[in-house]
This record gives structure tokens, sequence and C-alpha cells, in this order.
């Protein structure tokens, strides 16, 4: 079936700041960073991940659409590992990307303390602040920014950069089950976010906000990138040349 031009609008949106190509994902997939490098990335990583469920819970509480709601119901089991998913065990998506962190060198309380031990950097702070005044838009806006615009970019992403973590950096598969685990539901969530932004966004001043919080959502992720690029990425090739 063909595509509405609505929902071709939404992919070219993403694809036009999509996160998969960023000098940060580059240097990852190149091999070029190091585990201490990948531990500080979960680090940042687990204070915006780990509170989509919550994000999810806003949009839930807000949404007068059924099919929504048992979308947002079911993307927050998984989130917490309350259901299998994917052909994986039920289990707590952060608690994965906490193995992930511990494989780098990074212990489970130094990841989790990082936002009280002030550590978290702008490009965080200002993804998971983005989200929570998002969670609050009206349902097609909200479910546009957050699972349109953030998680269906997941599964591009991490296809690109999970091979480098066994092939360059040396991790067992045990190791990146996170991100294995991703690929394969974010695939599924991402498609199910644009069939209800398709949906639910049925005027046109609908779709342009749906559009502008797309937009939004992927200039907030590059943010978040460009803040670990510039702290661990940039004066390291800085100082090569």
């Amino acid at each position: 079936m063909p595509k509405s031009a609505f929902r071709q609008a939404l992919q070219d949106t993403v694809e036009q700041r999509h996160s998969k190509v960023h000098p940060f994902s580059d240097a990852w997939v190149s091999g070029t960073l190091n585990r201490h490098i990948l531990g500080e990335w979960t680090k940042q990583h687990y204070h915006y991940v780990s509170h989509f469920a919550q994000w999810c819970g806003i949009i839930y509480a807000n949404c007068q659409d059924e099919d929504a709601s048992h979308f947002l119901v079911e993307n927050i089991a998984e989130e917490e590992g309350l259901i299998e998913e994917g052909g994986y065990p039920a289990i707590k998506h952060v608690e994965l990307l906490l193995d992930f962190g511990e494989a780098c060198g990074k212990p489970r309380s130094e990841i989790k303390s990082a936002h009280d031990n002030g550590e978290l950097m702008s490009g965080t702070l200002g993804l998971q602040s983005w989200c929570a005044v998002q969670a609050a838009k009206p349902t097609h806006q909200a479910i546009a920014g957050l699972l349109v615009g953030l998680e269906s970019q997941v599964p591009q992403i991490y296809k690109r950069t999970t091979p480098p973590l066994v092939e360059k950096y040396g991790f067992t598969e045990k190791e990146i089950t996170f991100f294995r685990l991703h690929i394969v539901a974010d695939t599924e969530h991402g498609k199910r976010g644009y069939d209800l932004v398709e949906r639910l966004a049925d005027t046109d001043a609908k779709k342009e906000a749906c559009l502008r919080s797309v937009r939004e959502a992927t200039q907030m992720r590059r943010l978040y990138l460009d803040s670990l690029y510039n702290e661990y990425v940039a004066p390291h090739r800085a100082a090569a040349e």
C-alpha cells in the first residue's frame, strides 16, 4: 500500500537528522572509542532511557484512544520487564544496559548516581527535560515526539553500532543483549508509533504539530550526542592533528 504524504513527511523528517549518522556514532563504528568512553556513554544513556516508561505513563494518563492506550501499556510492560519481548526473556531493559556498563568497567552504583553527582552532560539534561515536556502534550503529538522522533531511530542506530562492539571492542554476545533486544523491539514500536500518529493526526494542524515534535526530537537526540562527542572524541582528534 502506498504511503500517505503525511507518513512520508514523518519519515523524511526523521531521516534529515537521524542519529545513525553523527560524528559520535561514526567514531563508535570505526572502533576509535574505548571501553571507558562507552562506559561514560552508558552513564548518560541510563539517565535518558531509565525514564522512558514514566514518560509513556504520562502519555497514557492523558490518552483517550483505546488502541494507543493498549500500545503504551505494552511498551511500559516491556520496558519494565513484565512481559517477554522479541524472543528475549522478561527483564527490565535498563538492567541490561547496566550489565553493559559493568562490562565497560562502570559499577552499577556509579552509573545510577551520575545525576546526584552532577555528572550528567548538558545534552543529556536537555533531552530529559524535552521528553518530560513532550510527554504531557496531546496524545498524537506526544507519541510523534517520543515514539516516532526518538524510539523509531533506535534500530537503525544499533544496527550500525552493535557489530563493532563484538568485532572491534571485544564484548561478548551476552554483554550486548541490550542492543540486540532493542533492534528487535523498537522496530515494532516505531512502526506502531507511525501507525498511531498517522491515524490520530486527523487535521492539518495536528499533522503540523506532529512534524514539529519529530523535528525537535531528532534535534534533541543530536544535541545529546554532540555533548558526548565534544567531551570524549573532539579533544583527542584535535590533539592528534
